[in-house]
Protein backbone atom coordinates (compact mmCIF):
# COMPACT_ATOMS: atom_id res chain seq x y z
CA UNK A 1 0.00 0.00 0.00
CA UNK A 2 0.95 3.57 -0.52
CA UNK A 3 2.54 5.38 2.10
CA UNK A 4 1.38 9.28 0.53
CA UNK A 5 -1.48 8.95 -1.44
CA UNK A 6 -1.70 11.94 -4.02
CA UNK A 7 -5.86 13.61 -4.59
CA UNK A 8 -5.62 15.91 -7.16
CA UNK A 9 -2.14 17.40 -6.59
CA UNK A 10 -1.92 17.57 -2.50
CA UNK A 11 -0.46 14.44 -0.24
CA UNK A 12 -1.75 12.71 2.15
CA UNK A 13 0.39 10.97 4.31
CA UNK A 14 3.61 11.13 7.22
CA UNK A 15 5.53 14.23 6.76
CA UNK A 16 2.93 16.62 5.13
CA UNK A 17 -0.18 18.34 6.32
CA UNK A 18 -3.19 16.74 7.75
CA UNK A 19 -5.59 16.37 4.86
CA UNK A 20 -8.61 18.21 6.45
CA UNK A 21 -11.73 17.25 5.14
CA UNK A 22 -15.63 18.84 5.80
CA UNK A 23 -18.34 16.54 6.29
CA UNK A 24 -21.79 18.33 4.21
CA UNK A 25 -23.18 14.95 2.84
CA UNK A 26 -26.69 16.14 5.05
CA UNK A 27 -25.90 19.62 5.99
CA UNK A 28 -25.41 21.35 2.45
CA UNK A 29 -29.36 20.46 3.20
CA UNK A 30 -29.12 20.61 -1.31
CA UNK A 31 -29.86 23.79 -1.11
CA UNK A 32 -27.11 25.85 -3.90
CA UNK A 33 -26.62 29.10 -1.99
CA UNK A 34 -26.08 27.00 1.33
CA UNK A 35 -23.64 24.83 -0.48
CA UNK A 36 -21.78 27.54 -2.18
CA UNK A 37 -21.52 29.20 1.82
CA UNK A 38 -20.05 26.02 3.01
CA UNK A 39 -17.59 25.56 0.16
CA UNK A 40 -16.39 29.59 0.70
CA UNK A 41 -16.00 28.48 4.94
CA UNK A 42 -13.52 25.38 3.23
CA UNK A 43 -11.59 28.16 1.65
CA UNK A 44 -11.61 30.73 4.27
CA UNK A 45 -10.42 27.93 7.20
CA UNK A 46 -7.26 26.60 4.97
CA UNK A 47 -9.06 23.15 5.14
CA UNK A 48 -8.18 20.72 2.00
CA UNK A 49 -11.69 19.21 0.94
CA UNK A 50 -15.28 19.37 1.33
CA UNK A 51 -17.00 16.04 0.90
CA UNK A 52 -20.61 15.24 0.41
CA UNK A 53 -23.19 11.94 -0.31
CA UNK A 54 -24.12 10.86 -3.64
CA UNK A 55 -27.11 9.39 -2.27
CA UNK A 56 -29.90 6.58 -4.65
CA UNK A 57 -32.45 4.79 -1.62
CA UNK A 58 -34.05 3.24 -4.21
CA UNK A 59 -30.53 1.33 -4.85
CA UNK A 60 -29.83 0.95 -1.06
CA UNK A 61 -33.16 0.18 0.56
CA UNK A 62 -35.31 -2.44 0.83
CA UNK A 63 -37.33 -1.40 3.35
CA UNK A 64 -38.85 2.19 3.36
CA UNK A 65 -40.91 2.01 6.32
CA UNK A 66 -37.44 2.41 8.37
CA UNK A 67 -37.93 6.03 10.61
CA UNK A 68 -35.03 7.59 11.71
CA UNK A 69 -34.52 9.74 14.67
CA UNK A 70 -32.01 12.84 15.29
CA UNK A 71 -31.73 15.51 16.76
CA UNK A 72 -31.87 19.38 16.43
CA UNK A 73 -31.86 22.59 18.43
CA UNK A 74 -35.75 21.93 19.16
CA UNK A 75 -34.92 18.66 20.64
CA UNK A 76 -35.37 14.86 19.10
CA UNK A 77 -37.39 14.53 15.49
CA UNK A 78 -38.51 11.18 14.05
CA UNK A 79 -39.39 11.11 10.15
CA UNK A 80 -39.08 8.10 7.53
CA UNK A 81 -35.45 7.77 6.36
CA UNK A 82 -36.35 7.19 2.64
CA UNK A 83 -38.13 10.46 2.38
CA UNK A 84 -35.32 12.26 4.26
CA UNK A 85 -32.96 10.46 1.53
CA UNK A 86 -35.13 11.59 -1.38
CA UNK A 87 -34.64 14.93 -0.33
CA UNK A 88 -30.64 14.65 -0.82
CA UNK A 89 -30.80 15.34 -4.36
CA UNK A 90 -28.86 17.73 -6.94
CA UNK A 91 -29.47 17.45 -10.89
CA UNK A 92 -26.34 16.35 -12.52
CA UNK A 93 -25.49 20.03 -13.82
CA UNK A 94 -26.24 21.37 -10.52
CA UNK A 95 -23.64 19.01 -9.14
CA UNK A 96 -21.09 20.30 -11.91
CA UNK A 97 -21.75 23.98 -11.35
CA UNK A 98 -21.08 23.15 -7.19
CA UNK A 99 -17.90 21.14 -8.94
CA UNK A 100 -17.33 24.35 -11.25
CA UNK A 101 -17.45 26.78 -7.68
CA UNK A 102 -15.22 24.21 -5.78
CA UNK A 103 -12.58 24.54 -8.41
CA UNK A 104 -12.70 28.16 -8.94
CA UNK A 105 -12.22 28.33 -4.78
CA UNK A 106 -9.58 25.94 -4.99
CA UNK A 107 -11.17 23.59 -2.58
CA UNK A 108 -11.31 19.66 -3.60
CA UNK A 109 -14.56 18.12 -3.35
CA UNK A 110 -15.18 14.45 -3.59
CA UNK A 111 -18.13 12.20 -2.43
CA UNK A 112 -19.15 8.98 -0.49
CA UNK A 113 -21.50 6.55 -2.54
CA UNK A 114 -23.61 3.84 -1.75
CA UNK A 115 -25.30 2.42 -4.67
CA UNK A 116 -24.15 1.92 -8.37
CA UNK A 117 -26.01 5.22 -9.95
CA UNK A 118 -23.81 7.00 -7.13
CA UNK A 119 -20.34 5.76 -8.79
CA UNK A 120 -21.96 6.47 -12.25
CA UNK A 121 -22.08 10.10 -10.63
CA UNK A 122 -18.30 10.27 -9.27
CA UNK A 123 -17.03 9.18 -12.79
CA UNK A 124 -18.93 11.29 -14.55
CA UNK A 125 -17.80 14.84 -12.54
CA UNK A 126 -14.37 13.42 -12.44
CA UNK A 127 -14.06 13.35 -8.70
CA UNK A 128 -10.31 12.06 -7.32
CA UNK A 129 -11.28 10.21 -4.60
CA UNK A 130 -14.47 7.78 -2.98
CA UNK A 131 -15.29 7.71 0.64
CA UNK A 132 -16.50 4.47 1.48
CA UNK A 133 -19.07 4.34 4.47
CA UNK A 134 -19.00 1.98 7.34
CA UNK A 135 -22.41 0.29 6.59
CA UNK A 136 -20.92 -0.73 2.80
CA UNK A 137 -18.02 -2.63 4.27
CA UNK A 138 -19.54 -6.50 3.81
CA UNK A 139 -20.62 -5.53 0.21
CA UNK A 140 -17.19 -6.86 -1.61
CA UNK A 141 -19.21 -6.44 -5.43
CA UNK A 142 -19.88 -2.54 -5.01
CA UNK A 143 -16.13 -2.56 -2.95
CA UNK A 144 -14.17 -4.03 -5.83
CA UNK A 145 -16.12 -1.74 -8.19
CA UNK A 146 -14.72 0.76 -6.77
CA UNK A 147 -11.34 -0.12 -6.53
CA UNK A 148 -11.35 -1.02 -9.96
CA UNK A 149 -10.92 3.10 -10.60
CA UNK A 150 -7.78 2.88 -9.14
CA UNK A 151 -8.40 6.40 -7.15
CA UNK A 152 -8.17 6.58 -3.68
CA UNK A 153 -10.01 5.21 -1.67
CA UNK A 154 -11.07 6.65 2.01
CA UNK A 155 -12.81 3.59 3.85
CA UNK A 156 -14.63 4.48 7.16
CA UNK A 157 -13.95 1.35 9.47
CA UNK A 158 -16.69 2.20 12.54
CA UNK A 159 -18.27 -1.28 12.45
CA UNK A 160 -15.28 -3.90 11.91
CA UNK A 161 -12.66 -5.59 13.26
CA UNK A 162 -9.29 -7.17 12.32
CA UNK A 163 -10.46 -9.81 10.21
CA UNK A 164 -13.21 -7.93 8.56
CA UNK A 165 -11.47 -5.25 7.66
CA UNK A 166 -8.53 -7.68 6.10
CA UNK A 167 -11.65 -8.98 3.65
CA UNK A 168 -12.00 -5.29 2.56
CA UNK A 169 -8.23 -4.79 2.58
CA UNK A 170 -7.87 -8.09 0.77
CA UNK A 171 -10.86 -7.25 -2.11
CA UNK A 172 -9.34 -4.06 -3.03
CA UNK A 173 -6.03 -5.53 -3.46
CA UNK A 174 -6.96 -8.06 -5.64
CA UNK A 175 -8.11 -5.29 -7.83
CA UNK A 176 -4.63 -3.53 -8.21
CA UNK A 177 -5.82 -0.67 -5.96
CA UNK A 178 -2.93 0.57 -3.25
CA UNK A 179 -4.38 4.08 -2.63
CA UNK A 180 -6.08 3.26 0.82
CA UNK A 181 -7.00 5.63 3.99
CA UNK A 182 -8.51 3.62 6.83
CA UNK A 183 -10.18 5.88 8.90
CA UNK A 184 -10.94 5.55 12.83
CA UNK A 185 -14.50 6.41 13.59
CA UNK A 186 -17.03 5.37 15.95
CA UNK A 187 -20.94 5.80 17.10
CA UNK A 188 -20.85 5.89 21.39
CA UNK A 189 -20.40 8.75 23.30
CA UNK A 190 -18.50 6.19 25.88
CA UNK A 191 -14.88 7.28 25.94
CA UNK A 192 -14.00 4.25 27.41
CA UNK A 193 -15.11 2.48 23.69
CA UNK A 194 -13.66 4.57 21.37
CA UNK A 195 -10.38 3.40 21.63
CA UNK A 196 -8.30 5.57 19.43
CA UNK A 197 -4.98 3.25 19.69
CA UNK A 198 -6.42 1.86 16.61
CA UNK A 199 -4.96 4.42 14.43
CA UNK A 200 -1.39 3.25 15.10
CA UNK A 201 -2.59 -0.17 14.74
CA UNK A 202 -4.07 -0.03 11.52
CA UNK A 203 -0.82 1.42 10.03
CA UNK A 204 1.02 -0.81 11.40
CA UNK A 205 -1.05 -4.03 10.48
CA UNK A 206 -2.42 -2.55 7.38
CA UNK A 207 0.27 -0.45 5.83
CA UNK A 208 -1.81 2.53 4.57
CA UNK A 209 -2.27 6.00 6.25
CA UNK A 210 -4.90 6.43 8.58
CA UNK A 211 -7.69 8.86 9.86
CA UNK A 212 -10.26 9.67 11.91
CA UNK A 213 -13.73 11.07 10.89
CA UNK A 214 -15.44 13.09 14.36
CA UNK A 215 -19.02 12.35 15.33
CA UNK A 216 -19.28 15.10 17.14
CA UNK A 217 -18.32 19.07 17.78
CA UNK A 218 -15.92 17.90 20.18
CA UNK A 219 -11.85 18.44 19.64
CA UNK A 220 -10.28 16.06 22.76
CA UNK A 221 -10.33 13.51 19.63
CA UNK A 222 -9.47 14.87 16.94
CA UNK A 223 -5.92 16.30 18.90
CA UNK A 224 -5.72 12.74 19.89
CA UNK A 225 -5.79 11.60 16.45
CA UNK A 226 -3.27 13.86 15.23
CA UNK A 227 -0.76 12.57 18.28
CA UNK A 228 -1.38 9.04 17.08
CA UNK A 229 -0.31 9.45 13.28
CA UNK A 230 -3.84 10.77 11.58
CA UNK A 231 -3.03 11.95 8.39
CA UNK A 232 -6.91 12.49 7.54
CA UNK A 233 -9.85 14.27 9.31
CA UNK A 234 -13.18 14.47 8.29
CA UNK A 235 -15.38 16.93 10.73
CA UNK A 236 -19.21 17.76 10.05
CA UNK A 237 -19.85 21.90 9.04
CA UNK A 238 -22.71 23.66 9.07
CA UNK A 239 -23.90 27.12 8.44
CA UNK A 240 -26.27 27.30 11.35
CA UNK A 241 -27.73 24.46 13.74
CA UNK A 242 -30.89 25.56 13.18
CA UNK A 243 -31.03 24.73 9.59
CA UNK A 244 -33.58 21.52 8.76
CA UNK A 245 -32.40 18.14 8.71
CA UNK A 246 -30.20 16.02 10.57
CA UNK A 247 -26.32 16.26 11.66
CA UNK A 248 -26.64 19.75 12.10
CA UNK A 249 -26.20 20.15 16.11
CA UNK A 250 -23.43 17.53 15.45
CA UNK A 251 -21.70 19.84 12.59
CA UNK A 252 -19.13 22.55 13.49
CA UNK A 253 -20.28 26.19 12.79
CA UNK A 254 -18.31 28.55 10.26
CA UNK A 255 -16.56 30.21 12.92
CA UNK A 256 -15.93 27.01 14.67
CA UNK A 257 -14.59 25.19 11.83
CA UNK A 258 -12.00 27.95 10.89
CA UNK A 259 -10.49 27.51 14.73
CA UNK A 260 -10.83 24.17 14.69
CA UNK A 261 -8.38 23.90 11.46
CA UNK A 262 -6.34 26.18 12.84
CA UNK A 263 -6.12 24.17 16.19
CA UNK A 264 -5.47 20.61 14.23
CA UNK A 265 -2.59 22.70 11.52
CA UNK A 266 -1.24 23.94 15.29
CA UNK A 267 -1.35 20.29 17.02
CA UNK A 268 0.45 18.69 14.22
CA UNK A 269 3.39 21.52 14.12
CA UNK A 270 3.75 21.07 17.76
CA UNK A 271 4.57 16.86 17.42
CA UNK A 272 8.08 17.98 15.92
CA UNK A 273 9.91 14.71 15.03
CA UNK A 274 11.26 12.16 17.01
CA UNK A 275 14.60 14.40 17.94
CA UNK A 276 15.88 16.21 21.17
CA UNK A 277 15.33 19.95 19.05
CA UNK A 278 15.46 22.77 21.37
CA UNK A 279 13.21 25.78 19.99
CA UNK A 280 15.66 28.65 18.83
CA UNK A 281 13.67 30.47 21.89
CA UNK A 282 14.91 27.69 24.20
CA UNK A 283 18.66 27.79 22.73
CA UNK A 284 18.09 32.04 23.61
CA UNK A 285 17.47 31.22 27.06
CA UNK A 286 19.83 28.61 27.43
CA UNK A 287 22.55 31.15 26.89
CA UNK A 288 21.28 32.94 29.39
CA UNK A 289 20.70 31.11 31.64
CA UNK A 290 22.82 27.58 31.84
CA UNK A 291 24.87 27.91 34.84
CA UNK A 292 28.62 28.79 34.42
CA UNK A 293 31.72 28.05 36.54
CA UNK A 294 32.62 30.90 39.31
CA UNK A 295 34.49 31.11 42.30
CA UNK A 296 32.17 30.11 45.09
CA UNK A 297 34.76 32.28 47.98
CA UNK A 298 38.15 34.77 47.00
CA UNK A 299 40.61 32.63 45.90
CA UNK A 300 44.48 34.03 45.66
CA UNK A 301 46.76 33.76 42.48
CA UNK A 302 48.84 30.14 43.13
CA UNK A 303 45.79 28.60 44.70
CA UNK A 304 45.55 25.01 43.73
CA UNK A 305 42.06 24.37 42.91
CA UNK A 306 39.51 22.20 44.80
CA UNK A 307 36.57 21.01 43.60
CA UNK A 308 34.60 22.87 46.67
CA UNK A 309 36.34 25.78 45.79
CA UNK A 310 34.15 26.04 42.22
CA UNK A 311 30.71 25.72 41.60
CA UNK A 312 27.84 26.56 38.52
CA UNK A 313 25.83 29.68 38.78
CA UNK A 314 24.30 31.92 36.51
CA UNK A 315 26.34 34.86 35.13
CA UNK A 316 25.87 35.72 31.33
CA UNK A 317 28.72 33.77 29.77
CA UNK A 318 31.42 31.70 30.93
CA UNK A 319 32.27 28.37 31.53
CA UNK A 320 29.88 25.00 31.41
CA UNK A 321 30.44 23.54 34.42
CA UNK A 322 30.69 20.20 33.38
CA UNK A 323 34.09 20.98 32.74
CA UNK A 324 34.79 21.62 36.33
CA UNK A 325 37.09 18.35 36.68
CA UNK A 326 38.95 19.66 34.47
CA UNK A 327 40.34 22.58 36.65
CA UNK A 328 40.32 20.86 39.71
CA UNK A 329 44.57 19.96 40.62
CA UNK A 330 45.40 22.97 38.32
CA UNK A 331 46.73 26.17 39.66
CA UNK A 332 45.08 29.87 39.93
CA UNK A 333 47.65 32.20 37.76
CA UNK A 334 45.01 35.05 39.17
CA UNK A 335 43.24 36.10 42.13
CA UNK A 336 39.71 35.69 41.90
CA UNK A 337 36.63 37.88 44.05
CA UNK A 338 33.47 35.19 44.67
CA UNK A 339 31.68 34.75 42.08
CA UNK A 340 34.02 35.43 39.55
CA UNK A 341 33.26 33.70 36.14
CA UNK A 342 36.42 31.36 35.75
CA UNK A 343 38.23 31.30 31.92
CA UNK A 344 40.25 29.10 30.19
CA UNK A 345 43.43 30.93 30.91
CA UNK A 346 43.03 31.43 34.71
CA UNK A 347 44.77 27.98 35.40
Amino acid sequence: MQQVIDISGRKLGEGHPVFITAECGATCIYDMDITKQLIDVVKKSGADAIKFMFTFPDEFMSDKSVEYTYGTVEGQKTENMYTMFEREHFSLSQWREIKAYAEEKGVLMFSSVDSPSGIDLMEELQLPAYKISSWDLNYFPFIRRIAKFGKPMIVDTGPVDTFELAKVMQVIAEEGNDKVVLVHCFHTEQYGAMNMRALPYMRRVFGTPVGYSSSDTRDETDIMAVMLGACFLEKRLTIRRDLPGYHHILSKTPDEFCAYVELMRSVQAAMGQENMKPSSEDLIEKKKWFRRLVAKKSLPKGTVLKESDLEGKRPPDGISPEHLSLFVGRTLTRDLKENDPMRWEDV
